[in-house]
């Protein structure tokens, strides 16, 4: 089964749309089979994608989306007898460079993914939108990674997709403004964790959701040549320990919390992101989440 991961931070414009593109790029340049899910109701990741194969937004139908799979879902609550499937295949698109993801969509006619989670209500049945649409397509089955295209919100969608996650990834600027933010980010996923699986009805939760999802690591981006932000470096690591936090990279180095690379301030990135075309900068840190996510060891 695939190994899902969320990608997210509260903070808007750290470059995570960039990010889980070029990291996808490069996973598939390496012979993984890749699904990238956009839950953010902004359909950037979805842009990026459609227009490698010269579409837009406006060319989906409205069964090609994932909009879709929570409209029905609403729908479906008036009669809850009923049993539906959604077509995964008619969800499903591919880049030319291999990349396969389920886009969102914004001109939805029933509304986009942030109009959508509003008639959702915060119980279990609506937080497991999202599992029960894996569990009755079986998409894990096709695939080594799902990566989630989490927006800086904390809805009924984005805990959904919390909830199901494996593992999770904060990409984030190293800078005042953004530190504690880290630190409350990963705190969140921990108590919408807890507060759902440690309940009444936890056996049934964990049943649904499986464990809680770990923390590989943060990553720095866009950094900028002139900034030494070692100061906010360190105010990080000192709310980290604070607040016993752990990650994956701790089982390469004690104490290791970020990523090596680093991916500094290009505008050059996001140009040659919409035109699918890889950068070498985003190589090195694949390679470094695939070697927590393979328990790969590299010896220096």
């Amino acid at each position: 089964m695939a190994k899902k991961i969320f990608v997210g931070n509260y903070k808007g414009g750290v470059g995570k749309t960039t990010s889980i593109y070029q990291i996808a790029l490069h996973m598939v340049e390496q012979g993984k089979k890749v699904l990238l899910i956009d839950l953010d109701p902004q359909c950037s990741l979805s842009e990026i994608c459609l227009a490698r194969s010269e579409k837009v937004l406006d060319d989906l139908k409205e069964y090609e989306c994932l909009n879709y799979v929570y409209d029905m879902w609403n729908q479906s609550k008036q009669y809850r007898h009923l049993q539906f499937a959604i077509d995964k295949t008619k969800l499903i698109k591919v880049t030319p460079e291999g990349i396969q993801y389920i886009p969102s969509n914004i001109f939805y006619k029933h509304g986009g993914l942030d109009e959508l989670t509003l008639q959702l209500d915060h119980n279990l049945e609506d937080l497991a939108v999202l599992q029960q649409f894996f569990q009755n397509s079986r998409v894990e089955d096709d695939y080594e990674y799902i990566l989630f295209d989490c927006p800086p919100s904390n809805n009924t969608i984005t805990q959904g997709a919390f909830l199901l996650s494996d593992f999770y990834i904060i990409p984030s600027i190293i800078q005042a403004m953004s530190v504690r933010g880290i630190v409350h980010y990963i705190k969140t996923v921990e108590t919408i964790y807890k507060k759902h699986c440690f309940r009444e009805n936890e056996m049934l939760f964990r049943l649904l959701f499986g464990d809680k999802p770990r923390l590989i690591g943060i990553f720095e981006t866009l950094k900028k040549a002139s900034v030494n932000n070692a100061i906010d470096l360190d105010e990080l690591m000192a709310h980290i320990k604070q607040n016993n936090i752990h990650s994956m990279l701790e089982e390469v180095e004690i104490g290791k919390f970020l990523f090596t690379t680093i991916i500094n301030h290009y505008e050059a990135i996001a140009r040659d992101t919409a035109k699918g075309v890889k950068r070498t900068e985003y190589e090195e840190l694949t390679e470094e989440i695939l070697d927590c996510l393979e328990q790969r060891i590299k010896i220096s």
